[in-house]
């Protein structure tokens, strides 16, 4: 069986299920009539939702009624606007905001990333906006889950600290 793999960089490559590296996190994934892969989410104050998983969008996107009980929380702080190009090459003006958090599972929250509402999106979609700080991570279709690296917060500020220490010698 071959696994759908993501670094840092954003290379694809596969490896095998029996590669899975230690320090991952699973989360499940499901699939619907056409094949497109869904994970469970939570955002803000108790906002679940559904994203598509799309390592093809550069954003996280929000759903005009993510958006709204996002805003209602205080849960989002608009930071910009862009021109998004959609997948049928129309543009469209989109405002970005920065998400203070993601829960993807119990061991794997995504914090203070950009998403972008779209006007009259229907679907949260969870691009690489979010997936990037998580990589690297694979993709298993049998059973359908993703594996991630997601690394406590204690974790994290220390490796930061350790690669952004200057060198002595």
């Amino acid at each position: 069986m071959k696994l759908l793999k993501m670094s840092a960089g954003l290379m694809l490559g596969f490896s095998s299920l029996t590669a899975a590296t230690e320090g991952m996190t699973s989360v499940g994934l499901t699939s619907n009539d056409v094949g497109t892969l869904h994970m469970q989410g939570e955002m803000g104050k108790g906002v679940k939702t559904e994203f598509l998983l799309d390592t093809g969008s550069a954003y996280v996107v929000l759903s005009d009624s993510t958006r709204r009980e996002l805003e209602a929380q205080s849960a989002l702080v608009k930071v910009r606007h862009l021109r998004a190009v959609m997948a049928n090459n129309a543009t469209v003006r989109a405002a970005v905001y920065r998400v203070n958090e993601l829960k993807l599972s119990a061991g794997c929250v995504i914090r203070n990333f950009e998403a972008v509402a779209i006007p009259g999106a229907e679907k949260d979609i969870l691009g690489l906006s979010a997936l990037k700080t998580v990589a690297p991570f694979t993709v298993s279709l049998d059973p359908s889950v993703m594996e991630m690296t997601c690394a406590d917060e204690a974790a994290k500020a220390k490796t930061a600290a350790v690669t952004e220490a200057p060198r002595r010698g």
